[in-house]
């Protein structure tokens, strides 16, 4: 199976068939606009089969999938935190998307690791948080980011989910540590010189068998954010 996480730095209605290029199950898209608003036909008929929550019309999370991909929505109360969607695929699997995004004014650097923790802390002991558990999407969270108590708590992020034998796949497939990956995801402006790794996936050791970052080159013109695309 594959899929693709992406922040599409919004108008997803305009690039969303840029994306589907890629011919994957699951599409799990942040800054997308919701479905049910569109005015778009095609976009309506791409998200045939889909998940969205968000506070404004014209940017929140979705999960997309194929029409012959059963994605069911998991009951788990968010407590406020932002944004996070958990499903059961195909019922064999749970797929957390996420794009963090705390409910609150002024700064969000330090916080952005902690919605996701706090949602794992939450929700341990459902049964949702198991092996089997993927978690993809844009995280915010790179240790390189200004205020070190953002660093810490990506830090401590990583140590809860591994708890459950998670692990950041792109760093665990290419042996690279937080902060010195190779690869950006994100380019702050799209200016080239300031790279960033925002974007996630954890998952047990063996349970993506590749993953690939898009090319700037092709993906810049559309997102300052680079798709992750990958399969299990």
């Amino acid at each position: 199976m594959k899929l693709v996480t992406w922040n599409c730095n919004g108008k997803f209605t305009d690039c969303f068939k840029e994306i589907i290029k890629e011919n994957a199950d699951i599409y799990v898209i942040q800054e997308c606009e919701d479905p049910t608003n569109s005015t778009s036909e095609e976009y309506k008929e791409f998200a045939s089969n889909y998940y969205w929550i968000g506070d404004n019309t014209d940017y929140g999370l979705g999960i997309f999938a194929r029409d012959d991909v059963e994605i069911e929505l998991v009951d788990l109360d968010d407590n406020g935190l932002r944004y996070f969607i958990p499903v059961r695929v195909n019922d064999a699997f749970n797929l957390l998307g996420i794009w963090t995004n705390p409910n609150m004014e002024g700064s969000k650097v330090i916080y952005y690791p902690k919605e996701i923790t706090s949602y794992y802390e939450l929700h341990k002991e459902s049964g949702f948080f198991n092996n089997d558990v993927i978690l993809c999407g844009d995280f915010n969270c790179d240790v390189r980011l200004q205020d070190k108590r953002h660093g810490k708590n990506v830090y401590e992020m990583m140590e809860k989910l591994s708890e459950i034998n998670l692990v950041d796949v792109y760093h665990y497939l290419n042996g690279e540590k937080q902060g010195q990956e190779s690869i950006a995801t994100f380019y702050w402006h799209k200016h080239l010189d300031e790279p960033f790794h925002l974007d996630h996936v954890f998952a047990s050791q063996n349970a993506v068998k590749k993953l690939e970052i898009g090319d700037v080159s092709e993906w810049l013109e559309f997102s300052d954010h680079m798709p992750m695309i990958f399969e299990i």
